[in-house]
């Protein structure tokens, strides 16, 4: 066993990920501690828990990486609608399903309908329409969870019928954008967004973990009710902006910014070092494509590592990935 006292915290450490089923498909959590689960860290062929390492070098959390991999199946596959309070998070497109997506264009539900918002008087009114709307939708759902599967032919089979109607009108009030690989989706608090079926991302984020559920076209299964009125009162109106990328260097742009953290994106033909700036905390990586190396460190595709204060002098030798970390 591998004691906190041996460990080289001069050296990065590599990130080993769990994977957290979900109704929609799975996260997968390379820096995540939570009662579901917490992810480790790989130091001389050995793993210890991520808290473990942290308590070494007095850390008390990092950013959370995750991937999002949604079910390719329409409906299936698409993630609640809810808002965040506090967590900021930014989205990278790594993979469209071609079987979804046979254009290699997925979406993402994000935002409200601004044409079908304009119809209304005034937000308030919209809102409110927009709640009877969603409660509407909520209560032929929730008719359905409460059937049983085995009563196809009589009242479920008309209750789906029924849940596809209430569903299209309640998604009349939102907006969905288009989404490629490559790109990015930066997230505000309070803006109301659902990722949608077979488009498969890298996710940064505050590790914070809450949420108000807005709708859900599946049953909930973490929780008992909606928040769809709390959210409703509170979220965003306006359409997201587009996100702003500040080149850093020849190859390196800044894709995110937020109060919490900052999130680099390194694209090189002909790839040569990237040097981290000194004054970090700490960094999280993210390989995309082809190897990536940091000192002895070897990262393949979607592999990731914790890059200590002590060990952010040493150059990122890669060709495609991302860095995150405050204040980069």
């Amino acid at each position: 066993m591998l004691k906190t006292t041996d460990i080289d915290y001069t050296a990065p450490a590599k990130l080993i990920p769990i994977q957290i089923p979900k109704p929609w498909g799975q996260e997968i959590w390379y820096s995540g501690i939570e009662s579901r689960g917490e992810s480790c860290v790989e130091i001389a062929n050995t793993r210890i828990p991520l808290s473990d390492y942290l308590s070494g070098i007095g850390l008390p959390e990092v950013l959370l990486l995750k991937v999002l991999d949604p079910s390719p199946v329409s409906v299936v596959g698409d993630l609640y609608f809810e808002v965040h309070e506090k967590k900021r998070e930014v989205y990278v497109v790594t993979h469209i399903d071609p079987i979804a997506w046979p254009d290699g264009k997925g979406q993402i539900r994000f935002g409200m309908n601004q044409e079908h918002r304009s119809a209304y008087e005034n937000d308030d009114d919209f809102r409110v329409a927009y709640l009877q709307a969603v409660r509407a939708y909520e209560g032929v759902r929730r008719s359905i969870d409460e059937t049983k599967d085995t009563q196809q032919d009589g009242p479920r089979s008309q209750l789906i019928e029924k849940e596809q109607i209430a569903r299209k009108e309640m998604d009349n009030y939102t907006a969905i954008e288009s989404l490629a690989v490559g790109d990015v989706v930066s997230v505000p608090t309070w803006t109301p967004h659902a990722l949608q079926h077979g488009v498969r991302v890298v996710e940064f984020q505050t590790p914070v973990y809450e949420r108000l559920i807005v709708s859900f076209a599946q049953k909930v299964l973490t929780q008992g009710h909606w928040d769809t009125k709390q959210a409703v009162e509170r979220m965003t109106m306006e359409a997201p902006t587009t996100p702003v990328f500040e080149p850093v260097s020849d190859g390196v742009e800044r894709i995110a910014r937020f109060d919490d953290f900052n999130v680099w994106r390194i694209d090189r033909l002909n790839p040569h070092p990237v040097e981290l700036p000194r004054d970090l905390p700490y960094a999280v990586v993210m390989n995309l494509s082809g190897s990536l190396n940091i000192k002895d460190l070897q990262l393949g595709p979607e592999e990731a590592a914790l890059v200590p204060v002590s060990a952010l002098h040493h150059p990122i030798q890669g060709q495609r990935f991302l860095i995150a970390a405050p204040g980069l």
